[in-house]
């Protein structure tokens, strides 16, 4: 099958604050490349993080995105498009997903609070998208024209420092943002809270460009679709005592690419 011209990354890693306490990764991701009949090709990705409060927060996220990517195949299955995901669609994806929660946290004779997290959701055609997400995070988008990185929602902040909303929350939809994009994105990247302070400038509020131009470059001259060897590359680096210096909490990081350039080293 083409992909489109499309080739990714996406890994999730477990922060080095979990590690000391014996915990878990509670971040997680998902990213797909959908064929349509007409000829098109969508790139698909949802990535989420559980609530450090939330005692199955990591599966919370793992169902989530998994849920996400499976609304969006049905979506696109029943001969649909990416223009035709509006708000309001969306919305009928994370009411799904809470109910989904519901269940699990039902099966474990928990409450769905137990399974919080926060969700960014990517669809990419061939001359639009649309972007979604509840919470912290960040989605960082480059076009065919300007070719520079920018955020599409700044990350969502709760009332109080250091807290956001999450999908589980009885107003979720109400704290839905959503973006429908018309023009050809040929590089995108989602990632959870654990990278805002490296991806981000936070004075100017804008995507930190040397951060990504130097970990998209090599992935333009990978061959199409999921690239294990810069995919073990990115596990590592996201590892690193230099991110971790910056950095205690899960990461996760999805890039897409479907640009070509000379091969680049990644830069914090």
């Amino acid at each position: 099958m083409s992909m489109g011209g499309w080739r990714y990354v996406a890994t999730s890693v477990i922060g080095t604050s979990h590690e000391k306490t014996g915990g878990t990764c509670q971040d997680a991701n998902d990213c797909q490349i959908y064929a349509l009949p007409a000829g098109e090709t969508v790139l698909a990705a949802a990535v989420a993080d559980g609530a450090g409060s939330a005692v199955c927060g990591g599966e919370g996220a793992a169902s989530a995105c998994r849920a996400l990517l499976r609304l969006i195949s049905e979506h696109l299955d029943s001969g649909k498009t990416v223009e035709q995901v509006t708000r309001d669609k969306v919305g009928t994806w994370i009411a799904t997903i809470q109910s989904l929660l519901e269940e699990e946290a039902k099966t474990a004779s928990r409450e769905r609070r137990d399974f919080a997290c926060t969700i960014l959701g990517l669809l990419v055609g061939e001359a639009h998208a649309a972007c979604f997400q509840i919470g912290d995070g960040v989605i960082v988008l480059a076009d065919s024209e300007e070719h520079a990185y920018g955020h599409v929602f700044w990350p969502d902040r709760g009332e109080y420092a250091n807290t956001t909303h999450f999908v589980t929350e009885d107003d979720a939809v109400e704290r839905l943002q959503f973006a429908s994009i018309n023009r050809r994105i040929v590089e995108a990247a989602l990632l959870s809270d654990g990278l805002q302070t490296i991806a981000l400038n936070y004075q100017q509020q804008i995507a930190h460009g040397p951060f990504f131009r130097g970990l998209f470059a090599p992935l333009r001259t990978a061959e199409e679709g999921c690239s294990a060897e810069l995919s073990a590359s990115l596990v590592a680096f996201l590892a690193s005592p230099r991110v971790n210096e910056k950095t205690d909490d899960d990461k996760t990081l999805v890039l897409a690419s479907r640009t070509h350039s000379d091969l680049a080293t990644p830069a914090v």
